[in-house]
């Protein structure tokens, strides 16, 4: 029981001993400090996105997490996710869709605004596609807010025979390289 105490204690002054940071902070930080979206920049990006390419079309539904642990960088961050939905235009087929996972298993994770731009950067890890990843820039193209430029560059670790596209002739393309997507709401 003084162990549970002692614990509970600790972590609580180490959790008041935190630093908030505002998002746009660039530069080392201690552990378990919180770069909080202050100026609710995440907001504008919230809610569902719709794009074309290659006869296929992307709904993508970006969510903003409030002070959510990353453990490469043992910090706190507000960041967005996104989930996905890419139909097929001939035939309506649905190609991909993982609007129904948890948001812990987004496939789409925010990193931050990079530095001197306003491309908010995410990156994409997708297990079922045999370890495709991919990091993805956006960038709202004007004031009002309602599209953003959408630039998306993957690679895929070492594909081999347990993955089920191995012999295949073309491997899948879930998400465009680039792209306007246009808010639906």
């Amino acid at each position: 029981m003084k162990k549970l105490i002692y614990i509970t204690l600790l972590t609580l002054g180490a959790s008041c001993t935190a630093q908030t940071y505002p998002l746009r902070t660039y530069g080392e930080m201690p552990q378990n400090s919180y770069l909080k979206d202050t100026n609710n920049e995440l907001q504008d990006y919230e809610g569902t996105w719709k794009a074309s390419w290659k006869n296929k079309t992307i709904f993508i539904t970006f969510t903003k997490l409030e002070h959510i642990y990353v453990w490469p960088l043992k910090q706190y961050k507000d960041r967005l996710i996104g989930k996905f939905k890419v139909i097929d235009k001939n035939t309506n087929q649905v190609l991909f869709d993982n609007t129904n996972i948890s948001d812990t298993d987004a496939k789409i994770k925010g990193g931050g605004i990079k530095k001197n731009t306003n491309k908010y950067l995410l990156s994409y890890g997708d297990k079922d596609l045999c370890g495709l990843n991919g990091l993805i820039f956006i960038e709202f193209t004007d004031s009002t807010k309602t599209k953003l430029n959408w630039k998306f560059s993957y690679w895929s670790n070492m594909i081999t025979q347990d993955c089920p596209y191995f012999y295949a002739e073309k491997f899948p393309e879930p998400l465009p390289k680039n792209a306007v997507l246009v808010k639906q709401n």
